[in-house]
């Protein structure tokens, strides 16, 4: 059996020749890692100045801290290498790669460590110029005494940006990198800043938390109502830098939003993505941070009066040993769907359910929707009609709530009685638009599993596919009915206009205003004769159209034969004076 030798791990030199695609080189990348190692060589403040030097088309950025700054230059290219003392090293899993973010760009570091306590002598600072091809391991930089770097000890680091990157860029990646860094950071950009720069704006990343809670060297901050910018903000700061970590979120029922955010305090356990720290590395320690915020948030809801948690949030919380009170029986009414989903409509609010409700719990169209609003209110059952909803399935007394689980529409007509749907498959036979009677029949289906029904009679109902032409809506209207032209317009265009998105179609606005002048004529010839529809709907038009050209004390008399318009304006007050 052949032996095969031991192995190692290394690196080869083609991966050296790959490290500048370690970060994307953005000013946010540079700006976060420059102040990451400023925190972590011991600086007080850092000061980042904009300046356009001398015969170049590029702003200059000088980012400077009073740390203490690098008795070894060879750190700089030396990967995985640092200055740091060990417990520091292992408290941040501090990678000794930040520099890698200047790679593509290349810069400048100046640097003066900082004297040995009790030691007089001035300590001697270098410089080093680092091009791409110095990250790259192509070539040797060499470093030089200088009197340019900080004093009396720190370091700065110095590079050009882009041509395309301006000024206010540049100063909202600082701005965002300092936002939540524990340190002070000095914005100098002469002369739009105050001689010696302006302190940028810092918060602290869990400002408005409701509650605070400390664990394995993080800080929870419960946020109720917070608003989100993003489907996943970022929900974890680390010294400065924000990542998501993708934390647990408590849902309520018309309630409050509940969110949780985590500050980095001393947290050796919590593993990021290195060397960019942008996300976090999936391990258990992760699962039990994210179990332990969602505890937070259910310790900050049971100080709630009304917390209004959903069944799954409630029972989470009992699973937790937090028992948080079911939320009230109160549900939104049941309103019916509009054939245009961009015809926005408030919510209904919610209010306390009777025990005779009853919750839509079928999926109706919008046409057999809009009939069954109005059979409802025709019956007094539409103050008995709840929405579902899906977040309270669980609870006790929502699932002690009678459903409508299914609607059957008969037409009267010519002497005989007949489902809709038959009585719309005639073939070539017109249909009666005037039956004699409509009834709506509601399925009912108890806590119980019993069925039973309600029968509502009614004066409306619809033929035809919804989102269709306005001309394939054809309404089914009673002989007794006593629904007007406009109403009865107005319910053809809830029940039945989808405008068209194509590139060719008109404005919404045109498509809603077309439909509804169709509408309104079909609606007036079915209710009245076909002269008093064109009459009604001229009036209509002219009135639209026409008014505002009237003068308020005038009058028009208009006359169109063929294709001539004749046009009579009087003045009423000066006739009233002949």
């Amino acid at each position: 059996m052949r032996d095969f030798p031991a192995i190692r791990a290394r690196m080869h030199d083609s991966a050296l020749k790959r490290v500048s695609r370690s970060f994307s080189a953005t000013l946010s990348d540079i700006f976060t890692e420059t102040l990451q190692n400023a925190r972590r060589a011991g600086a007080t403040e850092v000061r980042v100045t904009l300046d356009r030097p001398e015969r170049s088309d590029h702003f200059g950025i000088e980012v400077t801290d009073d740390g203490e700054g690098i008795s070894d230059p060879s750190v700089l290219l030396w990967y995985g290498q640092n200055g740091w003392a060990d417990d520091f090293v292992q408290q941040e899993d501090a990678a000794g790669m930040g520099m890698l973010s200047m790679a593509r760009r290349g810069c400048v570091v100046a640097s003066r460590p900082r004297p040995e306590i009790g030691d007089p002598r001035a300590v001697s600072g270098f410089q080093v110029v680092l091009e791409p091809k110095h990250f790259l391991g192509e070539a040797e930089a060499k470093v030089h005494a200088t009197a340019e770097a900080p004093q009396p000890h720190g370091t700065k680091v110095s590079f050009l940006v882009e041509e395309q990157e301006n000024a206010y860029q540049i100063r909202s990646a600082l701005e965002a990198a300092a936002l939540h860094y524990p340190l002070p950071v000095r914005f100098e950009y002469a002369p739009h800043t105050p001689q010696g720069g302006e302190l940028l704006p810092q918060r602290a990343f869990l400002d408005g938390a409701v509650s605070i809670k400390r664990w394995r060297g993080l800080t929870f901050g419960v946020f109720k109502n917070k608003l989100r910018f993003g489907m996943r903000d970022p929900d974890l700061n680390f010294f400065g830098l924000n990542i998501d970590v993708s934390l647990p979120d408590a849902d309520t029922v018309f309630g409050a939003t509940w969110r949780v955010a985590a500050d980095v305090e001393n947290c050796p356990e919590l593993e990021l993505v290195l060397p960019a720290r942008k996300e976090a590395v999936e391990t258990p320690f992760l699962a039990e941070m994210r179990e332990a915020a969602q505890l937070a948030i259910f310790q900050a809801m049971a100080g709630e009066p009304e917390p209004r948690p959903t069944f799954d949030t409630w029972r989470k919380a009992q699973k937790a040993g937090i028992n948080l009170p079911p939320p009230p029986p109160e549900l939104a009414s049941w309103l019916p769907d509009l054939a245009d989903f961009n015809d926005f409509r408030e919510a209904p609010k919610p209010k306390a359910v009777e025990d005779e409700a009853l919750i839509v719990a079928c999926d109706l169209e919008p046409p057999e929707s809009q009939a069954f609003w109005r059979a409802a209110r025709k019956n007094g059952l539409h103050e008995r009609l709840f929405r579902m909803d899906q977040r309270l399935m669980g609870f006790d007394w929502y699932e002690a709530i009678s459903r409508v689980t299914g609607l059957s529409t008969e037409i009267t007509a010519e002497g005989r009685t007949e489902p809709l749907g038959a009585f719309a498959k005639r073939g070539d036979k017109p249909l009666p638009q005037r039956p004699e009677l409509i009834r709506i029949k509601a399925t009912i289906k108890s806590a119980a599993k019993s069925e039973s029904r309600i029968d509502l009679p009614t004066d409306l109902a619809f033929v035809g596919e919804p989102g269709g032409w306005v001309e394939d809506a054809l309404p089914l209207l009673t002989l007794n009915s006593d629904l007007a032209p406009c109403a009865l317009a107005d319910l053809m265009r809830d029940a039945f206009f989808s405008p068209s998105d194509d590139a060719g179609a008109d404005s919404w606005e045109s498509q809603r205003d077309n439909f509804e002048q169709t509408a309104f004529h079909m609606a007036t010839r079915l209710l009245v004769s076909d002269d008093a529809a064109r009459k009604q709907t001229i009036a209509e038009i002219v009135w639209r159209e026409l008014s505002w050209l009237i003068p308020r004390d005038g009058e028009a008399c208009i006359t169109v034969r063929g294709r001539e318009v004749d046009v009579a304006l009087r003045d009423l007050e000066t006739q009233a004076r002949t």
